[in-house]
C-alpha cells in the first residue's frame, strides 16, 4: 500500500479516551482497511469482538486514496511502554514515507463542572515550523508554554531525527463530562487538517454513550480472564 506523503493519526489513549473515540469516528466515516496489527507480550491479552469477528486490540487501518492511516488501540497501555509505542509509530511512518503524525492530549479542568460547545477549544503544538504553520493556517492557536506527556511527548521529542512532522492537538475537557463531546470537536479539527478525511459527527454523538461504555469496559478488563459480552 502506497502511503507516501500521507498522514498518520494516533488513536492511542494515554490521557483519556477522547482521541480513541475521534479516531474510531474517522475510521468508520472513510473507507479504510485493516493493514496491520501490533502485538506484544506486555499488552493486556484481550480479543476484541465486533460483529462476531475477533480482532487484535491494537490495529492499523489505512485509506490509500487519502494517504491516511490510523493507529487504533483498545487496551490500556502501561506508561513504561510509551517510549516503545511512540518510536514504533514513528518508525512505521518513516518506513511508509508518511510526512505527518497527528496525536492529541487532554487538558483537564477539575474546577469546572459544566460546559457548553464553545468551551471545547483546541490548541496545538508542532515539532517543526511546517507543522506550526499548518496549525496557523487552520486557525488553531499554538500552545505557548506548558508540558505534554505520554505518547504525544515521545512523538514530539523523537521525531526531528526522523524528519517527520508531528502535530499534537490539545483538547480542553471538563472532569466528569463524557469524552465524546470533546471527541466530536477533535475529529472535526483533524478533518480540517487532513484533506478528504471526515467524521460523521451526528452519528458519533448518537452512538457516543455506547462507544464510551464499550471502551471503558474494555480498558477496565485488562488482564481479566472472564468472558465479557456486551452486545
Amino acid at each position: 500500500m502506497n502511503l507516501k506523503g500521507g498522514t498518520v493519526i494516533d488513536g492511542f489513549a494515554t490521557t483519556g479516551i477522547t482521541n480513541t473515540i475521534a479516531s474510531e469516528c474517522i475510521l468508520h466515516s472513510i473507507n479504510t482497511q485493516l493493514i496491520a496489527t501490533i502485538e506484544s507480550p506486555f499488552f493486556s491479552q484481550l480479543s476484541i469482538v465486533r460483529n462476531s469477528v475477533p480482532y487484535f486490540p491494537v490495529r492499523i487501518y489505512a485509506n490509500e486514496e487519502l494517504k491516511t492511516s490510523i493507529f487504533i488501540s483498545e487496551v490500556s497501555i502501561d506508561p513504561s511502554l510509551y517510549f516503545l509505542i511512540g518510536n514504533t509509530m514513528l518508525n512505521w511512518a518513516k518506513d511508509n514515507k508518511c510526512d505527518l503524525i497527528i496525536s492529541s492530549s487532554n487538558i483537564v479542568n477539575p474546577q469546572q463542572k459544566s460546559v457548553d460547545s464553545k468551551e471545547y477549544s483546541i490548541m496545538g503544538i508542532g515539532n517543526t515550523a511546517q507543522a506550526r504553520n499548518k496549525l496557523k493556517d487552520s486557525k488553531i492557536a499554538l500552545l505557548k508554554n506548558g508540558t505534554i506527556g505520554g505518547i504525544p511527548a515521545v512523538l514530539l521529542n523523537q521525531s526531528p531525527q526522523l524528519d517527520i512532522n508531528v502535530i499534537v492537538l490539545l483538547v480542553k475537557i471538563i472532569e466528569g463530562i463524557p469524552d465524546f463531546r470533546a471527541a466530536a470537536e477533535l475529529s472535526t479539527t483533524i478533518s480540517n487538517l487532513v484533506p478528504g478525511v471526515s467524521c460523521n459527527v451526528p452519528l458519533l454523538l448518537q452512538e457516543a454513550e455506547k462507544i464510551e461504555k464499550e471502551l471503558t469496559k474494555i480498558k477496565t478488563q485488562d488482564t481479566e480472564t472472564e468472558v465479557n459480552a456486551y452486545g
